[in-house]
């Protein structure tokens, strides 16, 4: 799929089994530089297994990985850092009690002439990169203090302050919104021009379309597709991942819905820096009832069933379960 000489990385015959379970089965994948080297699958195809394997995170069970024509095995991430390959992982892997600073430099702290930790240093490199993903945080903000998007466009950030020449991003846009989605496209732009591989995992189907330059398909756990992306559509990607092509299901009709089991009445919850996160929401739930709650990043989605779930003591309102 790939001229060999833009190949910087490649996975032979790669598999991995839990415990009888086989996440990922002899899977071949190439990484091109310069490029994003999109990978999709549904739940649980053995897209991230796949991808922490390259990562360093985990190890395989089976094959071989080159890394600019040498067969490496990484023990841990770090052993994969030191290669040059990073990853914003799906989970927000972060310290809320740490600066977004500290946070960004965690276990590569930047040192003076005294062998102590520059903070201010940290700081200031910590902003530039900030500054290029527009995030309109500051590098002395404790991370607790952010919202789940911002939050994410840290652990992005910590990504590209590795200088690695290959990117892997697990679902960097779920908790984005679209503003930051395209500030994070920009970036991913300039990488490529400097000639970083990007491995880039979403379900967001017209994203990909979008972004990429390859596309690799799993399904339960095998590569099913391989191609340029100019060359496909969203409906061959659908194919690859399922197995056929997508359908629309009528919803049901002539379904009641049961007596009232659920209800929230004023939940608020305060803002740190002032207002309500949450304001004064109420809402009921029926019995075989499905009820969705929809919203932009940053709208309060998270913080409304964080305070239903008890988890804010600040938060107030009253909860009935069965009308208790």
């Amino acid at each position: 799929m790939s001229p060999a000489h833009d190949v910087i990385l490649k996975l032979e015959d790669v598999s991995k089994v839990y415990a009888g379970t086989v996440a990922v089965k002899q899977a071949n994948f190439e990484v091109r530089k310069g490029a994003v080297n999109v990978l999709v699958g549904e739940n649980g195809a053995g897209k991230s297994t796949l991808m922490k394997i390259i990562a360093g995170v985990e190890q395989p069970t089976a094959g071989r990985i080159l890394l600019e024509g040498e067969e490496v095995s990484f023990s841990s991430s770090g052993d994969a850092v030191a290669r040059g390959i990073g990853m914003v992982f799906q989970e927000l892997n972060l310290f809320g009690n740490m600066t977004v600073a500290e946070n960004i430099f965690a276990t590569r702290e930047i040192s003076n002439r005294l062998g102590k930790i520059d903070s201010k240093a940290q700081e200031k490199r910590a902003g530039e990169l900030l500054d290029r993903l527009e995030a309109g945080i500051r590098p002395d903000m404790l991370v607790e203090d952010l919202r789940i998007g911002q939050q994410q466009l840290v652990e992005i950030a910590k990504a590209v302050s590795l200088d690695a020449k290959i990117l892997i991003m697990d679902e960097p846009t779920s908790a984005l919104s679209a503003a930051e989605v395209e500030i994070l496209f920009k970036v991913i732009a300039d990488l490529k021009a400097r000639g970083v591989a990007i491995v880039y995992i979403s379900h967001r189907l017209e994203e990909l379309v979008r972004i990429g330059d390859t596309v690799t398909v799993l399904r339960d756990g095998r590569i099913t597709g391989q191609e340029e992306m100019r060359n496909v559509d969203t409906q061959w990607i659908v194919r690859q991942m399922i197995g056929s092509d997508a359908k629309d299901f009528a919803k049901a009709d002539g379904h009641q819905p049961g007596a009232e089991i659920f209800r929230a009445e004023e939940i608020c919850l305060p803002r740190v820096t002032g207002g309500l996160a949450v304001d004064h929401v109420s809402l009921a739930l029926r019995a075989g009832e499905i009820l969705g709650i929809y919203g932009l990043m940053g709208a309060g989605r998270s913080e409304l069933f964080d305070c239903i779930m008890g988890r804010h003591g600040h938060a107030s309102g009253k909860v009935f379960i069965a009308g208790k």
